[in-house]
């Protein structure tokens, strides 16, 4: 199997779309973001449709009143008997070329106005649509599920969330008023060629339009399948490079540069394969549509000359003719913007279609917004809570679990890889939700004497309010690109500098930040990427000091550090379990001694096969004994 295949079948892993066919579905997904986005902005889209409306309009009837200004002029020069142009059941005289002098003069005036209002209103309108689905997938994505994640690649959402939009709004705005613009610019010309009198003209021009578009139509949609193949497989490798770039310690420690400059050029390779065949179908579209259009001139010039060299009429010359010329002359220059107009509707769809596939899900775990607001946590239980992860529901992970985590004790989990401990965190957060069974929040609610009971369903209650009682430090600490008060201001937004400052001196971090030269103002760029693991735990067990909650999780907070520096932060974590409940998801011995309950899982599903202080489990025989001697809590 040769390299390219390989690759291409790499991308496929990832789940991307490719959609290289017509589809009714993506110009209706195109259509409908389109109209979304007018009802949330109708002034700017009725001015947008109008205007551009009235530009087609105006342009269309300006080369009349030119043309009549020019004959009558000629006439003048001329001293030629006066020439008519029958024009809607009218003698419309020439003579007067004066009046359509001015009459010219304000369609001037009114096209640049008119122009200049649907440059600026599409430009705003395809700002908004971009913002608009931005914020759409934004806000979508943070209500997904944390599976959603395990399914979309980082890049995979981050081209559809920056490139996808950007592209939606650049098609709109080409296809939009370009379409309505040829559309009424043509409806017009063959119209005012049918009520001047040449309406052989008009058919003529009729016919071959249609032929040489019906012709432009098939080859368009050949090219726009080797477009979209071509789009696709761009956003594969912007997707995958974006993802290398994220992993660029990986890279650099495995000394595999070499490697991944091969590896992108094999996708570059697919990609320019792919770009190629669509240039090809480019070209030959683009040289037709020229080529139709440049023909349409020398032949409407036959056709008159072939009339007056017939019958001697003046007035084809003289009036018609000239008409004639720039209403065709508008039509080519209609028929020359199908060209971009076609390629961005294409990007316009197909980016259409793949942000619809980010916001168009609907997450499992909903939010209840009306559901009783808790203000203090006092105990949470569970109730034969039973759980399987959603990916692997034949699987059962914890099996009819009751326990009750009591206000003020800590609590540790316990157990072999795959028993289930990180998932008590999973499920204590609202990542997920009992497959059976329930999770009760006993404390004290807003407004409680509303309320029936002191203890609700943590599927029920305001999920925000029981959040903000929580506070979390897992294994990987979570920094964003910012300076230090941005970052631990995160837990509480309304903190002072002080409070931070307060928050930071008992996580023994104020120090290093005061020593630093811009102190809290550093940058701590991506991922904290100037902070050492150590560091980092503080910065987050800063958060939580600042955010001081009522329920602490530590999943496996200090897994990846070395002992010197676990020591530390375990004196800084113990600092903040104290006066708290706390249930720490254990690897190591040394971070569950002094808890008040260890609770022992067991693999494939078990449960809980033991629970007890330290005391009692290490001189019990029994799963904790057997872990401990065979120095998996070491």
């Amino acid at each position: 199997m040769s390299n390219n295949n390989v690759n291409q079948k790499q991308l496929n892993k990832h789940g991307f779309d490719v959609q290289m066919e017509f589809s009714f579905k993506k110009l209706g997904v195109f259509m409908k973001q389109i109209f979304e986005s007018a009802k949330q902005n109708k002034l700017i889209f009725f001015a947008v449709c109008f205007f551009t409306m009235l530009d087609a309009l105006i342009s269309t009837f300006l080369p009349v009143f030119a043309t009549m200004m020019i004959s009558g002029i000629a006439n003048d020069v001329a001293e030629t008997p006066k020439q008519t142009l029958t024009f809607l059941a009218w003698e419309v005289s020439l003579i007067d070329w004066q009046t359509w002098f001015y009459i010219t003069l304000v369609t001037l005036v009114l096209l640049f106005i008119s122009e200049y209002i649907v440059n600026w209103s599409i430009a705003q309108f395809s700002l908004l649509v971009e913002i608009n689905q931005r914020q759409k997938m934004l806000i979508r994505l943070a209500q997904q599920d944390v599976d959603f994640f395990f399914d979309h690649v980082s890049g995979n959402i981050l081209t559809r969330l920056v490139g996808d939009t950007q592209s939606l709004a650049f098609g709109i705005q080409q296809f939009f008023t370009n379409m309505i613009y040829f559309l009424i610019g043509i409806i017009m010309s063959v119209t005012i060629m049918l009520l001047s009198g040449i309406w052989y003209v008009a058919v003529i021009m009729a016919v071959y339009l249609i032929f040489s578009i019906g012709i432009a139509v098939l080859i368009f949609i050949q090219n726009r399948r080797k477009l979209i193949t071509a789009f696709d497989r761009k956003r594969e490798v912007d997707q995958d490079m974006t993802d290398r770039i994220s992993n660029i310690s990986l890279i650099k420690s495995s000394g595999l540069e070499e490697y991944e400059v091969k590896r992108v050029e094999d996708l570059n390779e697919i990609y320019n394969r792919a770009g190629d065949k669509a240039v090809r179908w480019s070209a030959f579209l683009t040289q037709w549509i020229q080529v139709t259009a440049s023909a349409m001139m020398p032949l409407f010039v036959i056709i008159f000359c072939v009339g007056f060299l017939k019958n001697g009429n003046l007035e084809l010359l003289i009036v018609k003719m000239p008409l004639a010329q720039v209403l065709v002359s508008f039509v080519v220059g209609a028929i020359a913007m199908l060209i971009p107009t076609l390629r961005s509707a294409t990007r316009a769809q197909n980016a259409a279609q793949r942000i619809s596939e980010l916001t168009d899900p609907e997450p499992t775990i909903k939010p209840n917004p009306n559901g009783p607001v808790i203000e203090k946590i006092n105990s949470i239980t569970f109730e034969n809570v039973v759980f399987a992860y959603p990916k692997k529901p034949e699987k059962t992970i914890l099996p009819k679990m009751n326990i009750t985590f009591e206000k003020g004790k800590s609590y540790a989990f316990v157990g072999e890889t795959g028993s289930g401990k990180s998932t008590i965190a999973k499920l204590l957060l609202r990542f997920y939700m009992p497959v059976d069974g329930k999770i009760m929040v006993d404390g004290k609610y807003k407004n409680e004497e509303t309320l029936e009971k002191d203890s609700h369903d943590l599927n029920t209650i305001n999920l925000p309010s029981y959040l903000n009682k929580v506070g979390y430090v897992e294994q990987e600490p979570q920094i964003l690109f910012g300076d230090f008060f941005e970052n631990i201001r995160y837990a509480k937004f309304d903190a002072t500098h002080e409070e931070i400052m307060r928050a930071c001196k008992k996580a023994n971090l104020h120090d290093f930040i005061v020593s630093l030269k811009d102190g809290y103002n550093t940058i701590l760029g991506q991922r904290g990427f100037l902070l050492s693991g150590g560091q980092k735990q503080r910065l987050v067990i800063a958060r939580v000091f600042l955010k001081n909650p009522d329920f602490l999780i530590l999943d496996e907070a200090t897994s990846a550090l070395d002992n010197i520096v676990e020591k530390e932060i375990q004196a800084e974590l113990d600092k903040l379990m104290k006066g708290r409940t706390s249930v720490t998801i254990a690897h190591r011995l040394s971070t569950i001694k002094n808890v008040d309950q260890i609770i022992v899982l067991g693999a494939n599903g078990k449960g809980i096969v033991q629970q007890g202080t330290y005391d009692e489990l290490i001189s019990t025989p029994g799963r904790f004994k057997k872990l401990y001697e065979a120095g998996l809590m070491n």
